[in-house]
């Protein structure tokens, strides 16, 4: 089994953040859990969901995608300003073997971090820490959008 510990409690992310945790129904679907988050880093779990499954018993790619792309926002939240908010510009995704079961774990490190892009590496895993797909991932520091 992989060395992933039990999440972090939502009361812990700092409250300029938690709204992309709470006001965003995608991730409700996903039924992500935050293990852990730092500077620039962040490990995510996700359960395995038949409704995300192809007609294989496999997860399906865009889900794969939207794992990783999760996991590098939570990194990439750690760097923003105050005041800033931020959006993926670019995704790149190398599938290396199919996800039957869960836990489904998407670690993420922010290998770059520019004044206005920051470049994140992540991968996606079985449970026994097997890497399944490898991303890459520009996210654009922008202006938060105006509420409603």
């Amino acid at each position: 089994m992989s060395d992933v510990p039990d999440s972090i409690e939502p009361k812990k992310i700092p409250e300029r953040f938690r709204r992309i945790f709470t006001g965003n129904p995608i991730f409700d679907s996903l039924e992500m859990e935050v293990v852990s988050s730092g500077r620039g880093t962040a490990v995510m779990r996700f359960p395995y969901k038949k409704e995300f499954a192809q007609y294989q018993g496999t997860i399906q790619g865009g889900i794969v995608a939207a794992y990783a792309d999760a996991a590098i926002a939570v990194a990439v939240t750690s760097l923003l300003p105050e005041g800033r908010d931020m959006v993926t510009t670019e995704l790149h995704i190398y599938f290396l073997r199919t996800i039957t079961s869960g836990p489904i774990i998407a670690r993420a490190d922010i290998v770059h971090e520019g004044k206005t892009l920051l470049l994140g590496h992540a991968t996606v895993e079985r449970a026994d820490g097997t890497v399944c797909a490898r991303v890459t991932a520009t996210n654009m520091i922008v202006s938060p959008r105006g509420a409603g």
